[in-house]
């Protein structure tokens, strides 16, 4: 078993996963929530939209009191150094919000990333990341921090909650 799994990071994923499968099943009743080996491969859903990763709203440093919805992190590469969620086989983000889901396709959100952030420039602290690359310490990561006001520039859905 992973140790994140149990988590507050972890448990809030699973919350917001849930929250968001009525709104999958109002506009496809034939989805299905992908298997234990299929989430490790960053895939929440199936669906007649494609696969589906949904992505919870999260704190930019550990410290912060709560959750936003105006900054994303996005990660190129996972705690492992593998390939992230953003390189992944998912068609399709969803991200939280207060009021509703954001969806996009990965392939569009890659592409944007790929020019918005400059990799090059390394970071240290987590307040500092937006479009540059940051890597925890004692991690294998490569992660970045992209506006909420990009993924609107690009092709995208609203599904309000």
């Amino acid at each position: 078993m992973s140790k994140w799994k149990n988590t507050s990071s972890w448990n809030r994923g699973q919350r917001v996963e849930k929250e968001f499968a009525p709104l999958l099943r109002q506009r496809d009743p034939n989805y299905r929530k992908a298997d234990r080996e299929e989430q490790f491969r960053h895939i929440d859903y199936f669906s007649n939209f494609g696969t589906i990763d949904v992505k919870a709203k999260k704190k930019i440093n550990r410290s912060d009191s709560q959750e936003q919805d105006e900054l994303i992190w996005v990660e190129f590469l996972n705690v492992q150094g593998r390939e992230g969620w953003l390189r992944g086989q998912t068609d399709v983000i969803a991200f939280e919000r207060d009021e509703d889901f954001v969806l996009i396709k990965r392939n569009y959100l890659l592409g944007m990333c790929q020019v918005r952030c400059d990799l090059s420039k390394r970071v240290t602290n987590s307040k500092d990341a937006l479009y540059k690359g940051y890597q925890r310490e004692g991690r294998k990561d490569l992660i970045s921090i992209i506006k909420m006001s990009d993924v609107l520039d690009l092709p995208h859905q609203v599904w309000k909650k």
